[in-house]
């Protein structure tokens, strides 16, 4: 980044970008290495607006802590009201986020981006990375509040889920239908983007490859919704092959911080 665009302070930001360094909501899959990536993607990046970098440091043993530190720094950065972009991370980090910005802008609608709805049962005691969007809906959002976009994959549990719901779901092949729908919302937007929603040959380091979108569908949704804030999570440095999972990261970290 170079140093004329880095602030110190939010009030001076034009963006707030939040490096989110932890995996530990990843219980099912072996396959992980998150940790690093919001170091990899930042790496080498110029911003062309000024941008505050945050970091919220994880306690290493224990999940609950680490979104709790998460959800007081999001409520912090928020009083700035200034766009916000966190970079993960597997996709729990996305959980104390969004709650905190859904608690000050009731109004919240939330764009999943994912080859998977993430809207399993949960397993265990913490929200884990498959949980997220089931967790927030049974405490903060409305179906009406929350869009599903290009999933690839649905277990059973998720299948029986959405039988009794009227969530708007969409499936890779479903992107037109989506953004004639989507045009009409009018309130505040956070983007949630697991990028193993792009195809495995554009973006191999990931825990779950199971994409169908190339980049240039991820940009023209990102020009549809024109988010307030966003994510970018699930990215994974150590199970990449020529970074080419970084560098789609950060094209599309480009693209959002050209939408604020």
């Amino acid at each position: 980044m170079s140093c004329e665009n880095k602030v110190s302070s939010p009030e001076d930001a034009d963006t707030v970008v939040q490096k989110l360094c932890c995996d530990m909501g990843i219980h099912r899959n072996a396959r992980k290495g998150t940790l690093n990536a919001p170091k990899k993607i930042l790496e080498g990046f110029k911003f062309e607006k000024k941008v505050l970098v945050d970091e919220v440091f994880p306690d290493e043993f224990d999940l609950d802590k680490t979104q709790r530190r998460i959800k007081e720094n999001v409520r912090d950065l928020a009083k700035y009201e200034k766009p916000l972009i966190s970079l993960g991370g597997d996709h729990s980090v996305s959980y104390p986020v969004i709650k905190a910005l859904k608690s000050k802008y009731p109004e919240l609608q939330l764009v999943w981006l994912d080859a998977h709805p993430d809207l399993k049962e949960r397993v265990e005691d913490h929200v884990s990375h498959d949980v997220v969007v089931r967790k927030l809906l049974e405490e903060d959002f409305e179906e009406d509040d929350i869009w599903i976009v290009g999933y690839t994959r649905i277990d059973e549990d998720e299948k029986e889920y959405l039988e009794d719901s009227g969530l708007r779901v969409y499936g890779h092949d479903e992107l037109e239908k989506f953004q004639r729908e989507f045009n009409s919302c009018e309130q505040r937007v956070y983007l949630s983007t697991d990028i193993d929603v792009l195809a495995e040959e554009l973006a191999p380091g990931t825990g779950y490859p199971h994409g169908e979108l190339d980049m240039e569908e991820i940009e023209e949704i990102i020009r549809c919704v024109h988010p307030d804030f966003a994510d970018l999570v699930e990215v994974a440095p150590p199970l990449d092959k020529g970074e080419k999972t970084v560098a789609c990261s950060k094209e599309i970290l480009s693209s959002l911080i050209k939408q604020f």
